[in-house]
C-alpha cells in the first residue's frame, strides 16, 4: 500500500474538465443549438428552394438521411472514446496520429471560423430589428460586442448554464416556428400534397433535388457538437450517443416538417404560386404575412434568439477542441489549462473570443455583416473544412473496427461508406471552381490552412515526435481496464507508470500477462 508521499504522479487536474455535470438534455441542447434549426430554415430554405422548387421537403429528407449516416460514426466512436476532442480524438485512434493532427487542424478552424460570421450576423439582425421596430439607428458591431461579452461570461462561468440557456432559447424559437408550420398546413387546403416528396416537383428533376440536398446538409453542420462534451457528461459512453441521436432526430424532423409546411402553405402545386416561390428570398416571412400576420414579429425575434444560441454553442464547441489540442501540446500548451474554480477551459475561451472579435470586425467591415456577407463567407469556409473531417471520420470508423471482435459489417463498414458517398457531392458543390466572389476564395483559404498544417506537422515530427505520438490520448474514462485502453493513452501515461510501485502492479495484471 502506498503512502500519500508515494502516490504516483498522474495527469494534473488542470488538464481535466469537470466530469459528470451535464445530462442528456444538456448535450442535446448544444448539438441542436449548433445546428441552429431556425436560422437554417430562414437562410438555407430560400437557397435550396431556388433549385429544388416544390421538392424542397424531399431534398431535406434526403439530407436528413445523409446526416444520420455520419451520425452513426459519431455515435459508434463516442461509445468507445468520449472526449472533448471529438473527431480529433476519433480520427487519431482510427487513422493514426498524422490523420488525427490534420483532423484537429481542420476541425478547429472549421468551427472557429463559424463564430466570426455568427458574431456579425447577430449584430446585423438586431440592428435591422431595432431600426424597423423602434426607428433607432445603432451600429451593428455594438450589438455583436454585447453578445460576445455575454457569451464570454457564460462560457467561463458554467457550461451547464450555457447549455441550459441554449435549451431555453431553442424551445422558444422552435415553438414559434412550429406554430407557423401548423397554421400553414391546416389552412393550406389543396396545397397539402404528397407530390412534394417526388423529384418531378423540382424544376430540373433529380439535379434540382440534389442541389437542394447540399443546402439541406449544410443545415445539419454542428450536430456533432455534443461529442465535445464527452468529458463533462454523466455516463458519456451512453449519454453522448443518445444526445446525438436525439438532436439529429428532433432537428431533422423539424426541418422536414417546416419544409413541407412552407410548400403546402405557399401552395406550390399551383404554377403561379410556384413561380413566385422560386423567386422569394424570404419565403417564411411571406408565408407568415399570408397565413398568420400576428406571428411576423415573433419570427424575427426567434431568428435573433436562434443566432445567439448558435453563437453560444459554436463558441463552447470550438474552445473544447482548442483545449484538447492544447492539452496534447499541438496548440500552445497554455490552451490546455482549466480554471481552478469554474473548471472551464479559460485560456482557450479567451483566445477564441479574441479571434472572433478581430476576424468578425474585419470581415464584417470588408464584406458587410449580413447573411450574404461575412456570415455566408465564413460559413462556407467552415463547411468545407468540417465536411472533410466528416469524410475522414467515416474512413476512420472502418479502420478502427476492422480487426476488432465486435465489428459489425453494416454498422462499421457499410454505413460509413454510404456516409462518404453522401458527403462527396456537397463538398464538391461548395468548393467547385466558378463560384461568385468572394466564395471563389473559399477553396484557397482552406488549402492555405492545410499547407500551414503540413508545415507545422513536419516541424513537430522532426523536433517533437512525442507530441505526434500522444495525439488524441485523453478520453473521458481513463480508468478503463488496460485491455480496453487505446495504445496512445497508455503511452501518454507512461511517465506515471514508471513509478516503481505502480510499475510492479501494472506488470502483474492479467491484461499485461495476456499481452505478453
Amino acid at each position: 500500500m502506498t503512502t500519500s508521499q508515494e502516490k504516483p504522479a498522474s495527469a494534473p487536474t488542470s488538464r481535466r474538465l469537470q466530469g459528470g455535470v451535464l445530462t442528456i438534455p444538456n448535450a442535446i441542447a448544444l448539438s441542436a443549438a449548433a445546428m441552429a434549426p431556425v436560422l437554417a430554415v430562414v437562410l438555407n430554405a430560400p437557397a435550396a428552394a431556388s433549385a429544388a422548387g416544390g421538392a424542397l421537403p424531399l431534398s431535406f429528407l434526403i439530407a436528413f438521411i445523409a446526416a444520420a449516416l455520419v451520425g452513426n460514426t459519431v455515435v459508434q466512436f463516442s461509445r468507445r472514446l468520449p472526449s472533448a476532442g471529438s473527431f480529433y480524438t476519433f480520427n487519431s485512434q482510427g487513422l493514426g496520429p498524422a490523420a488525427g493532427f490534420f483532423t484537429g487542424w481542420l476541425f478547429w478552424i472549421g468551427y472557429a471560423v463559424l463564430a466570426p460570421g455568427l458574431f456579425t450576423a447577430f449584430g446585423a439582425f438586431v440592428q435591422d430589428y431595432v431600426s424597423s421596430t423602434f426607428g433607432v439607428q445603432i451600429q451593428w458591431w455594438i450589438f455583436s460586442l454585447a453578445a460576445m461579452a455575454i457569451i464570454l461570461g457564460l462560457s467561463l462561468r458554467s457550461i451547464k448554464a450555457s447549455v441550459n440557456l441554449d435549451l431555453a432559447l431553442l424551445s422558444i424559437e422552435v415553438v414559434i416556428f412550429l406554430i407557423l408550420g401548423v397554421v400553414a398546413v391546416s389552412t393550406a387546403g389543396t396545397g397539402n400534397t404528397g407530390s412534394v416528396f417526388l423529384p418531378s416537383f423540382a424544376p430540373t428533376g433529380f439535379t434540382g433535388v440534389g442541389l437542394g440536398v447540399v443546402f439541406g446538409l449544410l443545415s445539419f453542420i454542428g450536430f456533432d457538437a455534443a461529442a465535445t462534451l464527452g468529458e463533462e457528461t454523466r455516463n458519456p459512453k451512453r449519454n453522448i450517443p443518445l444526445a446525438i441521436i436525439g438532436a439529429l432526430g428532433a432537428v431533422g424532423t423539424f426541418y422536414v416538417f417546416m419544409m413541407y409546411a412552407l410548400t403546402a402553405g405557399y401552395r406550390v402545386n399551383d404554377s403561379a404560386h410556384m413561380a413566385a416561390f422560386l423567386k422569394d428570398t424570404s419565403p417564411f416571412v411571406t408565408l407568415a404575412q399570408h397565413v398568420a400576420p400576428w406571428i411576423v414579429q415573433p419570427i424575427e425575434i426567434a431568428a435573433i434568439f436562434g443566432i445567439f444560441s448558435c453563437f453560444l454553442a459554436i463558441h463552447n464547441t470550438t474552445v473544447r477542441v482548442m483545449f484538447s489540442m492544447g492539452r496534447d501540446k499541438v496548440l500552445p500548451s497554455s490552451l490546455g489549462g482549466v480554471h481552478p474554480r469554474w473548471f472551464s477551459p479559460d485560456r482557450a475561451i479567451y483566445a477564441q473570443t479574441a479571434f472572433t472579435v478581430i476576424i468578425g470586425l474585419a470581415v464584417g467591415v470588408w464584406l458587410g455583416p449580413g447573411a450574404t456577407g461575412a456570415y455566408g463567407f465564413t460559413g462556407a469556409i467552415g463547411t468545407v473544412a468540417i465536411v472533410i473531417v466528416y469524410i475522414l471520420s467515416n474512413i476512420a470508423l472502418i479502420r478502427y473496427f476492422w480487426r476488432r471482435a465486435d465489428r459489425k459489417v453494416f454498422t462499421h463498414v457499410i454505413v460509413p461508406i454510404l456516409g462518404v458517398i453522401a458527403l462527396a457531392y456537397p463538398l464538391y458543390s461548395v468548393s467547385t471552381p466558378g463560384q461568385a466572389w468572394p466564395y471563389n476564395l473559399v477553396p484557397f483559404v482552406v488549402l492555405i490552412w492545410v499547407v500551414a498544417g503540413v508545415i507545422l506537422f513536419l516541424r513537430y515530427r522532426a523536433k517533437s515526435p512525442e507530441k505526434i505520438a500522444a495525439l488524441g490520448s485523453f478520453i473521458a474514462e481513463d480508468d478503463l481496464p488496460l485491455d480496453e485502453q487505446p495504445e496512445s493513452l497508455l503511452a501518454a501515461r507512461a511517465p506515471s507508470l514508471q513509478h516503481p510501485t505502480v510499475k510492479e502492479e501494472v506488470e502483474n495484471t492479467p491484461e499485461v500477462e495476456e499481452r505478453r
